[in-house]
């Protein structure tokens, strides 16, 4: 270093001492300026990530705990859920259990008031018989001893309804030879008009074919005492009369009978069945028929 550049060097630094003493002491720096200066920086900075990692540490433990509460909030709404279900299943069982015992109980009754229905009919059907075979038989007696010789009733062995008398055969005959059987009677082949009278010849008849005075031997299906055919009342079979040729017995089926369970059915004239005559009270022989 020259002389030269020591002395220029020298009097700049007493300028500079002069300025200071002139001057003053600096001016003091802003506060933003003194933190962001050296170590204060790095403080400043610590702090900030510190408490940022203390917000993050509260933030995940905030949300762990969330979750394990939602986890928990799940796992409870599921058991009520599948509770629920079971006890569902368990009310629609039971309300199907219910519902069959309810049907099964409604049917019971029905059977039983249908029962009591019929045994009713029944009870009075054979009341109506009672009284009916009592008066009968209270006239006949009258009859015999000639105490009132203008009453009229059935003879014996004969059943009085709805002012007609019947006779029930025990034995069989075809349809020719019952009708032939019932007019040496002054009767005919019972004509059916009514259900009272179908029930009543029903009841005495039990389950047995029967011979009816009903055919259709010449042409469209008759009574034998003329009773018209077709706006009476009828009581066939489900596709009955049929007129079936296959019995083997040659021609159709012309004469009416009734069958088991009481409903009509037509048949070959040539069968023996059971038959029943009918007349009007006071008409009939007072000798009986033979059986």
């Amino acid at each position: 270093m020259t002389k030269e550049y020591q002395d220029l060097q020298h009097l700049d630094n007493e300028e500079n001492d002069h300025h200071r003493f002139r001057k003053g002491p600096p001016p003091p720096q802003p506060l933003l300026r003194r933190l962001c200066s050296g170590p204060r920086l790095v403080l400043l900075s610590l702090g900030l990530s510190l408490l940022l990692l203390v917000v993050v540490c509260v933030i995940g433990s905030q949300n762990s705990q969330l979750q394990a509460e939602l986890r928990a909030l799940k796992e409870t709404f599921s058991n009520f859920t599948v509770s629920v279900e079971v006890e569902v299943k368990g009310l629609s069982t039971q309300g199907g259990s219910v519902g069959r015992k309810m049907k099964s109980l409604e049917s019971q009754l029905e059977k039983q008031q249908q029962g009591l229905s019929e045994d009713h009919s029944s009870l009075l059907l054979h009341v109506k018989q009672f009284v009916s075979d009592l008066r009968s038989l209270s006239c006949q007696m009258a009859a015999s001893r000639g105490n009132d010789s203008e009453k009229t009733c059935c003879p014996v062995n004969w059943v009085e309804n709805a002012g007609s008398c019947y006779w029930f055969s025990r034995s069989g005959k075809p349809w020719h030879e019952a009708e032939k059987y019932c007019q040496l009677e002054s009767a005919y082949l019972v004509v059916v008009t009514s259900w009272e009278e179908q029930r009543f010849v029903q009841h005495h008849i039990g389950p047995v074919n029967t011979w009816m005075g009903l055919s259709d031997q010449n042409g469209p299906w008759k009574w034998v005492d003329g009773t018209d055919y077709e706006t009476g009342f009828k009581n066939w079979r489900p596709e009955q009369p049929d007129d079936w040729y296959g019995h083997g017995l040659g021609g159709g089926e012309d004469c009416a009978h009734f069958t088991e369970d009481g409903r009509w059915n037509d048949d070959v004239c040539q069968r023996p069945y059971r038959w029943v005559c009918e007349t009007e009270l006071g008409k009939a022989s007072q000798e009986p028929p033979l059986p």
